[in-house]
């Protein structure tokens, strides 16, 4: 089955995912943990990586189910059909979240805004994405380009190779 891409209701993602869970659905929320200081208090914040986004594996027999759940908006659409999800870049996902490379950021001066570039090596190999801004650190922002969503992730540019598309 294809890991499909839902639009959910504003905060919603976590309780949709346990709710898909309970139907006996396939599912799946990318979470962050970020440490939130406010005026009284520093608080360790569990949010969703990819906001208004769960990531359900459904075929066309149990397409329809994810509607019995609160909160599902409906499916993300790209080239006329639902966008569908590579296993790959679930992997990567959780990769992300398992291991906290969730990070704010941009990237090494030696690559070019509109770049693209494959990652060959480590826990997002595979993964293809476009450059989106220049700094002077090894932070890349890979573009999914499935669901056209944005992560920025921390990678040494020696595992990345410019891609010709």
């Amino acid at each position: 089955m294809p890991w499909k891409v839902l639009y959910v209701a504003s905060r919603s993602e976590k309780k949709v995912n346990q709710r898909l869970q309970e139907l006996g659905l396939e599912s799946y929320v990318p979470l962050k943990t970020e440490k939130k200081q406010w005026s009284d208090r520093i608080k360790t914040v569990v949010s969703p990586l990819i906001s208004g986004y769960v990531f359900a594996k459904v075929n066309d027999a149990t397409r329809e189910e994810v509607f019995k759940v609160n909160g599902v908006i409906n499916y993300v659409r790209y080239n006329g059909g639902d966008a569908v999800v590579r296993e790959q870049e679930i992997v990567a996902l959780k990769s992300i979240e398992e291991k906290g490379y969730y990070i704010e950021g941009s990237f090494s001066e030696e690559w070019k805004t509109g770049d693209k570039v494959l990652i060959q090596y480590g826990p997002f190999k595979g993964l293809y994405g476009a450059i989106q801004s220049e700094a002077h650190e090894d932070v890349f922002k890979i573009a999914i380009e499935d669901i056209g969503y944005i992560l920025t992730i921390k990678v040494p540019k020696e595992v990345l190779v410019k891609h010709k598309s």
